[in-house]
């Protein structure tokens, strides 16, 4: 469960850091003046209301269906995302597409995580033992 308890934060901080880069005089990008110990002194609340139940969402279902279900969750995290930039935070559709763009390279990466974590706690199969099937077939020796 270490995957669910700071990397939400850090997937709305690269999602903040993006408009601050790419859409930096379009967007409501900017942080917050309250010095909350919610949203740390840099989060925009706004951001943390919108993005934050994606992010949690995204990655539980990343976990429950490993493999090619990750696509799917992929395709269903990037979906909304543009059209969210474009009405909560005023930025024009092209950049909120580069945006989300580059916010799914993150996220690929992300799954891709998620992906082998999931894979090296399962138990690997070892398969027939070479002793054991020749017990079976009666060659003892």
């Amino acid at each position: 469960m270490e995957y669910l308890s700071t990397a939400p934060w850090i997937d709305v901080i690269v999602l903040l850091l993006l408009m601050l880069a790419f859409a930096r005089h379009e967007a409501d990008w900017e942080p917050t003046t309250a010095r909350s110990g919610v949203y740390f002194w840099f989060l925009n609340p706004k951001a943390v209301l919108v993005f934050f139940p994606l992010c949690i969402l995204s990655r539980l279902l990343m976990r429950l269906y490993l493999g090619s279900g990750q696509i799917l969750v992929l395709l269903l995290f990037f979906l909304p995302l543009s059209p969210l930039l474009h009405r909560f935070f005023y930025v024009p559709w092209r950049k909120a597409f580069l945006i989300a763009g580059c916010l799914l390279c993150y996220m690929i990466l992300v799954a891709v995580g998620i992906y082998r974590a999931g894979v090296s706690e399962e138990k690997p199969d070892e398969g027939l033992i070479l002793e054991d099937f020749l017990k079976m077939k009666g060659f003892e020796g």
